[in-house]
């Protein structure tokens, strides 16, 4: 759905500006948060959604409310209440039950829509909730287009750079993740010395990092710490307005947990809140940290 022509730009931050208040439904972990707190900042007005046993920050410097995740119509009554047109789904979310969706006119028309959420992988679904919404007459929006500082910027954050091999293995991990795109498998891989080692699939990037050092702890992984590198980037298709992926201070504290040498991540495509933090948590782990264009496939920063 086109943005609305009275959407506009502000020139300090390139966050766009709609013309009401940005709802953000809040899934699990802080970045609902962070999101809203740069939101608000540029002058937007915020109205948090907060779902029954996803939504584990503060957010009550915001108007809010509170749903549970299967409350599809009364979500689209109280957004419309508040005005709400655009939509940012932040953190993150378990797929519904079937007994938990509550069933209303609204939801029988959209049941074929939601049955399909309940089947493929994170693209299908996420697809689906776009559809679903904007069928409503809402628009989804990302994180690009109203936090851009939240992004992560090409170039190294913090002292440390990647070194000849490390650059290697991040040329690796860049082309493993475009491969497996197609397949709808993960975001993130971990290589070491030219060897995929762990592969992102339904447990998540940080779960991935701690069986990378269970795997390290029983002898699987012989060479010494540091070494290998997290390589996080966008599945090729992926929809970056629901599903950005995202590293944060958990990720560098995993990593140096796991005794990997780096993180590398997708410039402009993969989110860094809190970007200061986690360059000087990267510098006291011993970690580098590197924003790498995807069509670099050297993984050699700027």
């Amino acid at each position: 759905m086109p943005a609305d022509a009275a959407d506009r730009s502000d020139p300090a931050t390139g966050s766009t500006t709609g013309t009401g208040p940005l709802a953000i439904l809040a899934g699990a972990g802080e970045l609902p948060k962070v999101i809203a707190d740069e939101v608000a900042r540029t002058g937007r007005p915020i109205f948090a959604v907060e779902v029954d046993g996803e939504t584990d920050c503060d957010l009550s410097a915001y108007p809010r409310t509170r749903l549970p995740i299967g409350a599809a119509g009364r979500l689209k009554t109280v957004l419309m209440e508040h005005g709400c047109r655009d939509v940012l789904m932040a953190g993150s979310f378990r797929r519904p039950r079937f007994s938990e969706i509550e069933w209303n006119m609204g939801t029988v028309r959209a049941l074929s829509s939601i049955m399909r959420l309940k089947v493929g992988g994170d693209d299908a679904v996420v697809n689906g909730v776009v559809h679903i919404f904007e069928s409503e007459g809402f628009r989804i929006v990302g994180p690009r287009e109203v936090v851009p500082r939240l992004v992560a910027p090409q170039g190294t954050i913090g002292r440390l750079r990647p070194g000849k091999k490390a650059r290697s293995d991040i040329a690796l991990g860049l082309s493993a993740i475009g491969r497996m795109g197609p397949l709808d498998i993960g975001q993130a891989v971990i290589v070491l010395a030219g060897r995929i080692v762990a592969v992102e699939a339904a447990e998540g990037t940080d779960s991935m990092i701690a069986r990378c050092a269970q795997l390290r702890d029983n002898g699987r992984i012989a060479a010494p710490p540091p070494s290998g590198v997290l390589v996080k980037a966008m599945k090729p298709g992926q929809e970056l307005r629901l599903d950005m992926p995202v590293v944060g201070l958990d990720t560098v504290r995993g990593a140096a947990a796991a005794g990997l040498e780096g993180i590398a991540i997708e410039a402009g495509k993969v989110l860094l809140p809190r970007i200061e933090e986690v360059g000087a948590a990267a510098d006291d782990a011993g970690l580098f940290i590197v924003g790498v264009d995807l069509g670099d496939r050297t993984g050699r920063p700027e």
